[in-house]
């Protein structure tokens, strides 16, 4: 038997989208001020996935799953995301500070990271990736569509 998520954020009636804003209001990414299109990366599948479906829950389209720097580039050039929830420790020998600066220097697409180490140092090597934010860990993953646009709404 399954139990409904008490932390999703549901449409509230048949005409109303993610956050209770209204559907084919002649603006379809008008509810995505950061963009509608996401990559993750993140070395912890299972962590991934709970991400992806709580942005997939609130209308974001995840574009892919990287563990890895190298892997995040790759599809950041196929698929050109317009954000990247970027976690700081992956898998390689680059981490997700490296990855966030080549990402915004190569194809322009910004990062908000989401990680346990925000510590200013560590904040401090990732001014030159220019983040949209910081999302400290752990989180519970369906906040995070209601984070982004709490950081849009900041950046304007």
């Amino acid at each position: 038997m399954s139990h409904p998520d008490q932390y999703r954020l549901l449409p509230r009636g048949p005409r109303e989208g993610p956050f209770g804003l209204p559907r084919d209001d002649g603006d379809a990414d008008a509810g995505f001020p950061l963009g509608r299109r996401v990559l993750i990366t993140e070395d912890n599948w299972l962590v991934a996935g709970e991400w992806q479906a709580a942005l997939e829950d609130a209308g974001y389209e995840v574009v892919g799953l990287a563990s890895s720097a190298q892997e995040a580039l790759e599809i950041c050039s196929r698929e050109t995301p317009d954000l990247i929830l970027m976690d700081i420790r992956l898998l390689g020998d680059r981490d997700g500070v490296e990855a966030a600066k080549d990402a915004r220097l190569l194809y322009d697409i910004p990062s908000v990271f989401v990680s346990a180490h925000d510590d200013a140092e560590v904040r401090q090597r990732a001014a030159d990736a220019r983040p949209l934010g910081w999302i400290t860990k752990p989180v519970i993953a369906s906040r995070i569509p209601d984070l982004l646009v709490q950081f849009a709404r900041l950046l304007n």
